[in-house]
């Protein structure tokens, strides 16, 4: 790995851990309102599939390992094993099949990789959290369904706000690893 792979996997990690402590409990639902999601799908168009992969799972070990990076400042192997985190695991497929759809299908590929991703992180998340709290999953589902809306705004905005930037990166920086996956 090139040192730039792993300057552009540092800045996008530090921005991932930044974006998670923009959080919002909501007074209904378990999992808080955050910009994580807006933040994997933001870097899912900057980055090759395999620094988005690595991207979000650096962020991952970080918190695991202790580091607050979680939403809310929360970490630790107990909040992968909590209510949110068949969320958080989900995360690096989701970043990876993003980020390798775009690169191959452009903006269709960006907005089938954020159908297939989502419905990767919401099953594993809903999954985990109908586990822990005992509750059906078609309960959670359902009352999760405003918290995806709101996901598919942040991936509107994600891509409103990446794609432009890609442009301007391909003309000032040509890419030798816009292929790789």
């Amino acid at each position: 790995m090139k040192t730039s792979d792993l300057t552009h996997i540092a800045l996008g990690t530090a921005f991932l851990c930044v974006a998670a402590q923009i959080s919002l409990p909501l007074p209904v639902f378990p999992v808080p309102f955050t910009l994580q999601v807006f933040a994997i799908f933001f870097l899912s168009v900057l980055m090759p599939p395999r620094q988005s992969l690595m991207t979000v799972l650096m962020y991952i070990l970080l918190g695991a390992l202790g580091l607050p990076v979680f939403a809310g400042g929360s970490s630790g192997i107990g909040i992968l094993v909590g209510k949110t985190g068949g969320f958080l695991l989900s995360f690096p497929f989701c970043a990876y099949l993003i980020s390798w759809m775009h690169k191959r299908f452009d903006t269709y590929g960006y907005w089938v990789g954020i159908t297939v991703g989502l419905c990767i992180t919401y099953t594993a998340g809903v999954l985990q959290l109908s586990f822990i709290s005992n509750t059906p999953f078609r309960v959670i589902l359902w009352g999760m369904l405003p918290l995806l809306l709101m996901d598919l705004l942040k991936a509107i905005a994600a891509y409103t706000v990446a794609y432009p930037i890609t442009k301007v990166l391909k003309q000032l920086i040509p890419s030798t690893s816009a292929k790789e996956g």
